[in-house]
């Protein structure tokens, strides 16, 4: 019997293949409750998203909820992978404007979604949608063309558009800077005014005040039910973080053999995409050996910096821009550039994953996966790294794979190695993703908002060997973070973009 619950989980289960990923989780959420899902990575938060959401069924125990009620769940990853529908996999794509004209913006994406659900919005209902999620002055803008936090608000917006009485969010503050999430911690608690249930799943720091009750969870099992006001995190952060945490590893990792004047040099770089001015008269010059902090709000032009860096945005050839002692154009590929360069960013890891489309990815709509995706083994994605493949891994040296296998014990995910990919936890895929970016030694590495998704102590582990590794080889590295308190301690270096153009660049502050 519902008696006054929304939600009732006794002894929920649930498995993939033989690996148990939730274990008797009991608990009873009242009508016009909300709750936070919290708990270490890998610990089940998702899948115990999916099932409240309707997408999975549970392998034991017993999920009661109102059949009446329309259940939706908004992904962390978008995946807004291709143009028009089609799957791409051109990483640089976006930054094109041949064919850009063709590609869906916001309000044909938001079209399409009333569309393909079935229901009968008016322009009027799509244009409050946007406005209540603050992209209603970019409603004509594409989607590929979106920071990090405009298109969490468009997903946003999409759900929102079926009107959903009970709404998962998955991770909804990752990528925002400071004012994008606290303006969506206020849509949420006005959503909650007016009858919407949301279950977020969040880290315990960023459970909104609004929010009724808190479940924990660690390895698959539950560690509390509670009130928000009674709850207090019990999962044991990382400790140890004064010793090297791999000396094996540091002492195998070979230096980069190549010298250089110049690692980046820009002189007045401009970037204009889809009409819009993107960058504005950009200065920077990174030496070898020196870390930099890239900061700025969600749209500042930070993502777009980077794709000039990493050779995916061809208005490179048309400024000033120097890569490893090279003016774009000089004659160098694409691919001398790339080889040097560690990279990780939330983009990169969507194609690692499953995906169709843009338009099979609306919340509440089911997206098949890629068998050649689904066949990775996470060493095969780390062992990736050294020839910066995507989807297949050559096959590697013995040197090569003894080194990829080392990455596993010092980021504390040996239980992975040979699982695959895609049955490892969107926190841990990312920390793989990270070993990929390091694997290879790179002359320079870039790492964009590279502990998205990671739990605390997964972040503490990453940042302290990053900080170890960049120290140990004299890395040269770009960190591109909302959260100040993450960037390692070898940083010394800033630059901070607003609205396209370079407000501070100097020492770290």
């Amino acid at each position: 019997m519902m008696d006054n619950n929304t939600i009732a989980a006794e002894l929920l289960g649930y498995r993939v293949g033989s690996t148990k990923i939730l274990e008797a989780v009991s608990f009873r959420l009242a009508k016009g409750e909300s709750m936070v899902i919290c708990g270490s990575s890998g610990s089940g938060k998702t899948s115990l998203g999916r099932l409240i959401a309707g997408q999975i069924q549970p392998g034991s125990g017993r999920l009661e909820i109102d059949g009446g009620l329309n259940r939706l769940m908004v992904d962390q990853q978008d995946h807004f992978l291709s143009l028009s529908g089609r799957r791409s996999t051109y990483y640089g794509q976006r930054y094109e404007n041949q064919g850009m004209e063709n590609s869906p913006s916001i309000r044909s994406y938001l079209e399409k979604v009333a569309t393909k659900a079935n229901l009968n919005v008016s322009t009027e209902a799509i244009d409050q949608v946007m406005e209540s999620m603050h992209i209603a002055h970019i409603h004509d803008r594409k989607l590929l063309q979106l920071s990090s936090g405009e298109r969490k608000r468009t997903q946003l917006a999409a759900a929102l558009l079926q009107k959903p009485d009970i709404l998962v969010l998955d991770q909804p503050f990752v990528g925002l800077d400071v004012e994008a999430r606290k303006t969506l911690a206020g849509l949420i608690a006005r959503q909650m005014q007016h009858g919407v249930s949301f279950v977020l799943i969040c880290s315990a720091g960023l459970v909104p005040k609004e929010v009724s009750r808190v479940l924990e969870l660690h390895q698959g099992k539950q560690q509390q039910w509670c009130s928000i006001a009674d709850f207090k995190p019990s999962i044991p952060s990382y400790k140890g973080m004064a010793e090297a945490q791999s000396p094996e590893l540091l002492a195998s990792m070979p230096m980069p053999d190549e010298q250089f004047e110049d690692i980046i040099r820009m002189r007045n770089v401009n970037v204009t995409i889809g009409g819009k001015q993107i960058l504005n008269n950009v200065n920077w010059q990174v030496k070898p050996g020196e870390q930099w902090a890239l900061l700025g709000h969600n749209g500042a032009g930070k993502t777009t910096l980077l794709s000039l860096v990493t050779a995916d945005n061809p208005q490179g050839y048309t400024n000033d821009l120097v890569l490893f002692d090279r003016q774009r154009g000089s004659g160098e590929s694409i691919w001398d550039i790339k080889n040097r360069i560690g990279f990780v960013s939330p983009e990169l890891h969507l194609y690692f994953l499953r995906g169709e489309g843009i338009f099979n990815t609306i919340p509440g709509l089911q997206t098949k996966a890629h068998a050649h995706y689904d066949a990775l083994t996470c060493l095969e994605v780390v062992v990736s790294g050294f020839r910066n493949e995507i989807g297949f891994a050559t096959a590697p040296t013995d040197l090569e794979r003894d080194l990829a296998e080392k990455w596993f014990p010092a980021l504390g995910l040996s239980h992975l190695r040979d699982r695959l990919f895609l049955h490892a936890s969107l926190g841990e895929q990312r920390s793989l993703l990270l070993a990929r970016a390091l694997v290879k030694s790179p002359s320079l590495l870039i790492l964009d908002e590279p502990c998205q998704g990671l739990d605390n102590e997964q972040t503490s582990r990453f940042v302290h060997l990053l900080d170890q590794v960049c120290r140990h080889l004299n890395t040269t590295m770009v960190y591109v973070t909302h959260h100040r308190s993450e960037i390692p301690g070898c940083v010394s270096k800033l630059l901070e973009l607003a609205d396209g153009g370079v407000s501070y660049s100097g020492a770290f502050y």
